[in-house]
């Protein structure tokens, strides 16, 4: 797959140059997988790591998945790492059925919102909707290098 390599660093690029606040440390996150032990972000500290925020019940996010599928495949011998973290309302209960859907070969789980909101330094009253599927890049010595906190949805402006 040639024509990722161009897409992947394109979309990189246009991360960087958008984020906000980066580089800046990646804190710590740990995912739920329904009962093998947790997966700590941790645990890729050395790699290139792609994050994605998602809801598993939605249609972009699975779209994304399977993307993310092709960029696992063609780039682990490169050292990235894709890892997706789910977060919607009754993830515990859709989580199962999204692995048996889309059977991610690469690193998956879940956790809160608040977890999540926690990670991004979210504030829904300075920053917005959060807008998924949402992605994050780590680069291999633990700094995050993309933010999509740019693109998100901000509340519009109260009447005077």
């Amino acid at each position: 797959m040639r024509t990722l390599a161009p897409i992947l660093t394109g979309l990189l690029i246009v991360l960087t140059v958008t984020a906000a606040s980066v580089p800046r440390p990646s804190p710590a996150l740990t995912m739920e997988r329904g009962g093998p032990p947790p997966i700590a972000l941790s645990q890729f500290k050395g790699k290139v790591v792609a994050l994605a925020f998602t809801h598993t019940n939605c249609e972009h996010c699975q779209h994304l998945t399977r993307t993310l599928k092709t960029i696992q495949k063609d780039y682990a011998a490169r050292n990235v790492q894709v890892v997706e973290c789910a977060f919607e309302e009754g993830v515990n209960i859709n989580y199962p059925m999204f692995l048996k859907a889309f059977e991610p070969n690469f690193a998956t789980g879940y956790t809160t919102e608040a977890a999540v909101k926690k990670y991004l330094r979210w504030n829904d009253k300075t920053d917005g909707i959060l807008m998924i599927p949402y992605m994050i890049f780590i680069d291999a010595g633990g700094p995050i290098r993309g933010d999509f906190t740019k693109t998100a949805a901000k509340p519009a402006a109260k009447k005077k």
